[in-house]
């Protein structure tokens, strides 16, 4: 029984000190046979460590705050403690995609709108491919505007059959794009941007008879000032020039949006770039070292000189840094 009761004892000492340890009172106590000692070298009169460092925790990932700052700016910065210093990330992320997002739209609703004025290769308004079909067969069978003098002797409807590396054996310049190209951008690009050799096919430069186009109802181009007997087209064309302005705007609209998407990609590099010294400007303020626990307890039997005789001593030690 007594036994009993000096195990339970020895427990109890050994818990009771323990409680200082979870709140930095101690760092190193002894046990004599003959007297019991707590001890600490590092704590004052109040309990508390003078030496602790004021933020005491465990140091950042960088490479988390830098991926997490590439995928939404101001993220890395925000996991680095700082939102002062991730707020400015963040506001030029939002602008800048409300404002791609302004001029992308107003970009591809003025790019729907040039392409319904000139009409699909098929679904012609105003620029229409017959004609200009006619224009390079009128060009194809002339031997003295064919190339190498070697007209094309087929009639207008078996011209129209034909593929563009089959036709253009035939046409000299300006004659360098096939209109019949299953490519819509392609198609509303060249249209209204090579003029000496689309010309033909806007409306307004020609005049023809009610009814498809082709031999028994020409279309005469005399009308917008072309020479028939040049190989390019030199008249004019007030639709053109119409629908090349809506192409400019359009462009211009889409450009700005994509200088804004240009914004949202450096911004992303140079905040996660930022994010990187934030984390690291973090783990200089702080100590890796976490706080002691159970685990860290050592427990020492020794023999020492005390007051003059040799004393066995059995010695519990706590790290506190």
């Amino acid at each position: 029984m007594t036994r009993k009761f000096a195990a339970c004892g020895l427990w109890l000492i050994l818990i009771c000190m323990t409680f200082p340890a979870q709140s930095g009172f101690a760092a190193d106590w002894t046990v004599s046979p003959y007297r019991a000692q707590l001890a600490s070298a590092q704590a004052d009169e109040s309990g508390s460590d003078s030496t602790a460092p004021a933020d005491i925790g465990l140091k950042k990932n960088i490479g988390r705050g830098v991926m997490f700052s590439l995928i939404i700016p101001g993220t890395g910065q925000l996991y680095a403690g700082s939102w002062l210093r991730a707020l400015p990330w963040f506001a030029v992320e939002v602008a800048a995609w409300a404002v791609y997002a302004n001029y992308h739209g107003s970009g591809r609703d003025k790019t729907d709108e040039f392409e319904a004025y000139a009409g699909w290769r098929d679904t012609p308004n105003h620029f229409n491919a017959r004609p200009y079909m006619f224009a390079e067969w009128l060009v194809a069978k002339d031997s003295t505007r064919a190339i190498a003098g070697r007209p094309f002797t087929g009639n207008f409807d078996t011209w129209s059959g034909l593929q563009w590396t089959q036709r253009s054996t035939y046409l000299p310049a300006p004659f360098t794009h096939d209109v019949m190209t299953s490519d819509r951008q392609q198609f509303f690009e060249m249209i209204g941007k090579y003029f000496s050799q689309f010309g033909w096919g806007w409306q307004d430069t020609y005049s023809a008879n009610q009814g498809q186009i082709g031999e028994t109802n020409p279309p005469n181009w005399t009308v917008s000032g072309d020479n028939p007997a040049t190989t390019a087209f030199d008249g004019q064309s007030a639709m053109f020039f119409l629908y090349a302005d809506m192409r400019g705007e359009a462009n211009d609209l889409l450009d700005k949006g994509n200088i804004a998407m240009e914004v949202v990609l450096v911004n992303h590099v140079l905040s996660a770039l930022d994010a990187a010294f934030a984390v690291r400007s973090y783990n200089k303020k702080v100590t890796t070292t976490p706080a002691p626990t159970l685990g860290d307890l050592r427990l020492r039997y020794d023999l020492r000189d005390f007051e003059g005789s040799r004393t066995r001593f059995l010695t519990l030690s706590l790290p506190l840094d």
